[in-house]
């Protein structure tokens, strides 16, 4: 593919989530510098790769990175490689930290839209999970990819409609999430939708689960999240497609660095300093 093709592909996308644009970036990168590019015309590019999707984190973390790369004369074919590995070894330590947490068997479960981070929990807890609930995520048609992928894992799926999220949650003993970034602001970002299942999810006393990978993790707060029109009624309206979740409402924040209780914005900058110093290798 292209470097056009891809940065097209990447605007038009609505149903994917930081993992996915994370790899993108990284084959667009790795495109370009077959180009045999100068600095000056890498950093263009970066901040095409930005304006994607403004504020998503692992974008920022990716451009960050080969920014710094650039700054510091090393060779970006190495950083690109080593992305690619810190990727592949985040599944591996993130299957090991979920393995870690002690998920009461004959749960019921229930999250929102798609994401690799909850496929990643589903095929590790999956035999203790009796139902799980998820809910139609409008705007977007994530709950079909959702269906197809997580009934791999677990024996019986409930799609419910957004609405109905309190009616259901007496059966759920779990709400697990993704997150298309986390903040040192003292939130997440995930599907509009995330922040009322987790207000709903402690006022039930659900325990409520976060599972990211620490390339989701950046210093500081995002200003206005993306936006789609969507028509109801005949009338159309412009609907953010991310929730700023507080970490307050977060009890289990499991990462491929550790598992935080109670996660605090300063647990968010050392996941992403534990990121930036494992691609980056100063010193080394």
């Amino acid at each position: 593919m292209s470097i056009d093709s891809i940065l097209n592909e990447l605007r038009r996308d609505q149903v994917h989530g930081a993992s996915w644009y994370f790899l993108k970036g990284i084959e667009l990168l790795e495109i370009a510098l077959g180009n045999k590019p100068n600095k000056e015309e890498i950093r263009p590019l970066l901040n095409e790769i930005r304006d994607i999707r403004p504020g998503m984190a692992s974008l920022l973390n990716l451009t960050y990175v080969i920014d710094r790369a650039l700054s510091l004369d090393l060779d970006l074919g190495v950083i690109i490689n080593r992305l690619k590995e810190t990727y592949e070894k985040a599944l591996e330590n993130l299957s090991k930290q979920l393995d870690r947490f002690p998920v009461m068997c004959g749960s019921g479960v229930m999250t929102i839209s798609y994401s690799s981070a909850v496929r990643a929990a589903l095929s590790r807890w999956g035999r203790c999970i009796v139902d799980l609930y998820i809910m139609e995520s409008r705007p977007g048609n994530e709950i079909t990819q959702a269906i197809k992928d997580y009934s791999n894992y677990v024996s019986s799926v409930v799609p419910i409609p957004d609405s109905a999220i309190a009616s259901f949650m007496s059966k759920v003993n779990y709400v697990i999430v993704g997150a298309d970034g986390l903040y040192s602001d003292g939130y997440f970002l995930n599907k509009v939708g995330t922040e009322t299942l987790l207000i709903v999810a402690r006022k039930f006393n659900v325990n409520t689960i976060v599972v990211a990978e620490a390339y989701k993790a950046v210093t500081g707060g995002v200003n206005d999240v993306y936006t789609i029109s969507v028509e109801i009624g005949g009338l159309s309206s412009r609907v953010p497609l991310l929730d700023k979740a507080p970490l307050d409402l977060v009890d289990h924040l499991i990462t491929d660095f550790e598992i935080i209780k109670k996660p605090k914005p300063g647990d968010i900058e050392d996941l992403r300093e534990y990121f930036i110093n494992n691609v980056l290798r100063v010193g080394e």
